[in-house]
């Protein structure tokens, strides 16, 4: 068996410089093996988990050998650095194993990363199914972290999604006139050893008929490992997170209801609710029942209210007024420094009224002229934020005359030019890697078109200038992911106006 003599090795940097070179001839891996002065880099730089002040593992063993594979696939050492971390030891010595048997490995790691009050069945349904599927990434979390020899301890350092799994169970239990049994993480993990419909959740609405996941067990009874349930529910929203939960059911809701308008209707139904929460997430009641006319949504309006949109608190309100963003079109919120944002300061990361130099607001809405409504937080993160290169993309199109389509067939890309001839999807994620491993898991829509364009916000390439670098050299070097053009949006509006002008 690979490795099994050296589970237990411990040394130090001459030491592991000397095992990695054995490994490397043992496995029979095409990569030069590192001399003591890169193993020592690498430790600088913390590409290497050694705790301090204590000798090295095997953990660094497995460490090393993944820099070494992952650099001859072209990978910088930040963005290895950035993604080692997330895998258990497990995953990568099945990877290296993969390498040294040329099975070419996707290198992706087992990803492991507020509602208003209940008023209805539906709701409750939903906050529960977000509190167990965050459960589960919370137990996937937790237990690579225990496989990792982590310090686990009900503080700051408990995974972000175990502990907004406990306070939406907390709020199922007050809700259902029930102390609050899941304060203690101890318990809940305990409980997660049983059926979610069975008595020591003691939860009604786990009971219910139609909560899909009744009679399902998160951690195995006698082994203490999370279920191959709690596996497919914790990946079944696609990333992990609570605002990423939510976003999915959303994004959901809204294929499962134009979809029933059939044809072509379905598709113009969706372009126009997502053209709305792009351009609109701040908008009055009057003028969204007009929208939703305007654009034969009458059959959604009840879904689009509920779904998408909350009212406008007045505390968000500045001298009386609700301030609109000049530049995304949303509502700016008050904010502590007032010198630096004296008119509010767009909540969106994107915008540049983000920023006190950029901050605008286009006017000062009156909410006795009309009820104003502001779009769910998790609309304006993933829908609203994104849509600012989305439409600047598409409306470069439209001026520059060419035959250009908002979000193509539900979504296939966010903007087509001349029917399949060329694909493009603006991306805003923070971190390239992370883009990166979730291209390689696949392209989405743009497998359809002949051009495939990725583009880039403009901000984030100015607030990491290696973030194209970054990117590329994470993507596979085969496959579709092979096909994709990566280009700031900026440079994407010039070659619109490129093939206007070839034209």
């Amino acid at each position: 068996m690979y490795f099994e003599e050296i589970r237990q090795w411990q040394g130090t940097a001459e030491g592991l410089t000397k095992e990695l070179k054995q490994q490397v001839k043992l496995l029979g891996l095409s990569v030069e093996p590192p001399a003591l002065r890169t193993v020592r880099m690498w430790r600088a730089k913390q590409l290497l988990s050694q705790p301090k002040g204590q000798e090295f593992r095997f953990r660094q063993i497995l460490e090393g050998l993944a820099v070494l594979l992952l650099q001859k696939r072209g990978w910088t050492l930040a963005a290895i650095a950035e993604v080692l971390p997330s895998f258990p030891d497990g995953t990568l010595e099945m990877q290296i194993i993969a390498e040294a048997n040329c099975q070419d490995p996707s290198w992706s790691p087992v990803q492991t990363t507020s509602l208003p009050l209940s008023t209805g069945h539906a709701k409750d349904l939903d906050l529960a199914e977000d509190a167990v599927v965050l459960l589960a990434q919370g137990i996937l979390r937790q237990y690579t972290r225990v496989l990792n020899r982590e310090i686990v301890r009900q503080d700051d350092s408990m995974p972000p999604e175990l502990y907004r799994a406990m306070c939406k169970l907390g709020r199922l239990y007050i809700e259902e006139g029930l102390p609050d049994r899941a304060a203690c993480v101890h318990l809940v993990l305990d409980r997660a050893r049983y059926p979610l419909d069975s008595e020591p959740w003691a939860l009604k609405i786990f009971q219910q008929s139609d909560f899909r996941f009744r009679g399902m067990t998160l951690i195995d009874a006698e082994l203490r490992v999370p279920t191959s349930d709690c596996v497919e529910i914790g990946n079944l929203r696609g990333s992990f997170g609570e605002d990423n939960v939510i976003e999915t059911r959303l994004h959901q809701r809204l294929r499962e209801s134009t979809e029933r308008l059939k044809g072509r209707r379905q598709h113009k139904a969706y372009t126009a609710v997502r053209s709305l929460l792009g351009s609109r997430s701040l908008i009055g009641e009057r003028e969204l029942l007009d929208y939703l006319v305007d654009h034969d949504l009458t059959p959604l309006q009840g879904m689009i209210i509920d779904t998408f949109f909350d009212r406008v608190p007045e505390i968000w309100f500045i001298e009386g007024r609700a301030h609109r963003c000049a530049h995304c079109g949303t509502l700016m919120r008050p904010h502590p420094q007032k010198k630096l944002f004296p008119q509010g300061r767009c909540p969106i990361r994107l915008c540049p009224s983000h920023e006190p130099s950029q901050a605008k607001v286009s006017e000062a809405v009156d909410p006795n002229q009309d009820l104003l409504l502001i779009a769910k937080p998790q609309i304006l993160t993933y829908w609203t934020g994104p849509a600012i290169d989305e439409l600047a993309i598409f409306e470069a199109a439209k001026e520059n005359g060419l035959d250009a389509e908002l979000y193509p067939e539900s979504d296939r890309c966010d903007v087509a030019i001349t029917d399949y001839n060329i694909g493009i999807d603006a991306k805003s994620y923070t971190s390239p890697v992370s883009l990166a491993l979730r291209l390689n898991r696949g392209i989405g829509g743009l497998i359809y078109y002949h051009r495939r364009i990725i583009t880039i916000s403009d901000q984030l390439i100015q607030d990491n200038p290696d973030y194209l670098s970054t990117l590329k050299s994470t993507l596979d070097k085969k496959n579709e992911q092979a096909t994709l053009e990566i280009m700031p949006v900026s440079q994407v509006i010039q070659l619109l106006k490129e093939i206007s002008y070839a034209k």
